[in-house]
């Protein structure tokens, strides 16, 4: 699998990327499929362009913020649309979010599985986070010739 293009995350105030794909309720009445125009004109548009390719197999970008301890869906990019301003507390995801920080160490054509400077795991009960750790890589991937 081609590396995957990250969903977006404010975190800490500090825009970041996730190294996973928090999944939402697609039959939720604030989030809808864009139709076939919407998607068209996406498709033409360079800044999404991405979204249409190997690099993007989910066919969208979701945006969240952790506000107060709490997950927010904020933005919904591609095949998806969030209606309405507000953020949509994201109070259906128990999980994991792995969010990068600092440099790129090692470049994965893989999935997420890049290597950079700082992972941030947060898990998360029902949209509010329970537990933090930072993890730092350790070792790096030999190959062998």
């Amino acid at each position: 699998m081609t590396a995957q293009v990250h969903e977006k995350i404010r975190y800490q105030g500090k825009r970041m990327r996730l190294a996973s794909c928090p999944h939402f309720p697609e039959d939720h009445p604030r989030i809808r499929h864009s139709s076939e125009k919407e998607v068209d004109n996406l498709a033409k548009d360079n800044k999404t362009e991405i979204i249409f390719s190997t690099a993007c197999w989910r066919e969208y970008i979701g945006s969240w913020s952790i506000r107060q301890g709490k997950l927010y869906l904020t933005k919904l990019e591609g095949h998806f649309r969030l209606e309405g301003k507000d953020a949509l507390f994201a109070e259906w995801f128990t999980g994991e979010l792995r969010i990068l920080n600092g440099r790129l160490l090692e470049y994965v054509h893989s999935g997420f599985n890049s290597v950079y400077e700082q992972e941030i795991i947060l898990t998360l009960e029902q949209g509010v986070v329970k537990e933090t750790a930072v993890i730092k890589p350790t070792s790096f991937r030999i190959e062998l010739e």
